[in-house]
């Protein structure tokens, strides 16, 4: 990941023991991803299509290096949060101005083009105008006329209908390897 200074440390509580390997489900063993057991969240099938099309649209914004979609996916006080391999945290940026900022940090730095791929994209809990959407990440790079694989993950999003619309109150990545 890009220098991000400040906001990178050793991942506290929810977090493995520093330098140790990772193991399988690391994420539930962190208590990071704590899927629910029983039937799936009752939403209507509008919400469940808006809810997975912000999830894309965030990945499209980051990777075509949009400002303004990224932060239309985030309510004001959106958080983006992240950890690798549950042992190193990335944040908490704070307020939808700052998540993008940070975001934006990376462009500088990236002279590959990113591709964000969400995968087994579901919506664990809804309630109300607040849902849980949890899916899978491939990460791809292109640079040099290759693409490459460049890190895999899980991703939870906390949403709120906002203005009649369902944007990102809490973002939490967890990336299974370092890139």
């Amino acid at each position: 990941m890009a220098d991000v200074p400040d906001k990178v440390s050793p991942a506290g509580s929810g977090s493995l023991p520093a330098g140790g390997p990772t193991p399988p489900a690391w994420g539930h063993a962190t208590g990071n991803f704590d899927l629910s057991a029983g039937p799936p969240a009752m939403l209507a099938p509008a919400d469940r299509l808006e809810i997975t099309e912000r999830l894309y649209r965030y990945c499209v914004g980051y990777d075509e290096r949009r400002a303004d979609v990224l932060r239309d996916c985030f309510t004001d006080d959106g958080v983006w949060e992240a950890t690798i391999t549950g042992h190193t945290a990335v944040g908490p940026f704070q307020g939808a101005d700052e998540v993008v900022a940070f975001l934006l940090g990376f462009w500088r730095e990236q002279t590959d083009q990113r591709r964000h791929i969400f995968t087994n994209v579901f919506i664990d809990r809804a309630e109300g105008d607040r849902a849980r959407a949890i899916c899978y990440l491939q990460l791809l790079s292109s640079r040099s006329g290759r693409a490459e694989l460049e890190t895999t993950g899980i991703y939870r999003f906390d949403l709120r209908r906002d203005a009649g619309v369902w944007r990102i109150t809490h973002l939490f990545a967890g990336f299974d390897s370092p890139f």
